[in-house]
């Protein structure tokens, strides 16, 4: 498949890895390699690699001897994971669809992924697919959003200040809060061994206004919900009386995550 981006497609995969991976995501990527069991030398595949942050951990762990791949449906994220990497090979390509033989890969990951895959089950049933006889699988998911309150509040705002739709837009990434339902995904894949531990990672944002405004401008239309700028303005000044409990001494926006690590074993 062909993975030329637009560029405007590459600038958002190069935004998406300046601003939301080290405020987000980059703690998670070593608890998920290392509950992937990544060692020297192991063929890992992530799937949902996004810019790649969970891809170049697994290949500091495989060494040299090892071999990384990473997919990922946007052009933009795979070409700015390119940028950054060029030693993982880089797919665009869908987690229900995994262009690869089967048993394959010693570890296969995914972090905060799974809960956009349109069909789960499918995906599931591909990723064990290409696991290799007893390898092993480990994909990070948020909790609840109950469990994430800075998001929480993120929420109210948009549904206070924009709309219902737009507070469920944002909800979408908590929507697997159940690790329950994640295992029996699994499970149903043919995957044994399944466990889960949740862990709490400290979020660090430039500023509490960051925090939203990344929504309005990055998430939110992906929903076909555009604001205008003055909108976008309004919808800032009015963030503060909820969001600016996070806000740090620095002027940063500082707040805990939590999500849950579930790692399964495919059988001999």
């Amino acid at each position: 498949m062909d993975i030329s981006a637009t560029q405007e497609e590459l600038e958002a995969g190069r935004g998406y890895e300046a601003l939301f991976v080290p405020a987000l995501f980059a703690h998670w990527a070593d608890h998920v390699a290392g509950r992937a069991a990544v060692d020297d030398g192991a063929h890992v595949l992530d799937i949902a690699c996004g810019s790649g942050v969970l891809a170049r951990q697994a290949l500091a762990r495989s060494g040299p001897s090892g071999r990384v791949v990473g997919i990922d449906l946007a052009p933009g994220m795979i070409a700015a994971a390119k940028e950054v990497e060029p030693n993982v090979k880089w797919v665009l390509g869908s987690a229900e669809a995994l262009p690869f033989d089967a048993d394959t890969f010693d570890c296969v990951v995914s972090q905060f992924g799974m809960m956009f895959f349109q069909d789960r089950g499918k995906a599931a049933s591909e990723m064990y697919r290409v696991t290799k006889p007893d390898g092993t699988l480990a994909i990070a998911i948020w909790n609840s959003i109950d469990q994430n309150p800075a998001y929480r509040d993120i929420v109210s705002v948009l549904d206070e200040q924009v709309s219902t739709a737009a507070g469920d837009a944002v909800r979408v990434p908590f929507c697997l809060g159940n690790p329950n339902e994640v295992a029996d995904i699994l499970s149903q894949a043919g995957f044994d061994g399944i466990a889960f531990e949740t862990r709490v990672e400290q979020a660090r944002f430039p500023s509490s206004r960051t925090m939203v405004e990344v929504e309005l401008r990055g998430w939110l239309p992906l929903f076909d919900i555009n604001l205008s700028e003055e909108k976008i303005a309004d919808v800032l000044i009015k963030s503060d009386a909820r969001l600016s409990k996070y806000s740090a001494p620095s002027g940063e926006a500082v707040f805990p995550t939590s999500a849950y690590i579930m790692t399964a074993h495919k059988p001999r």
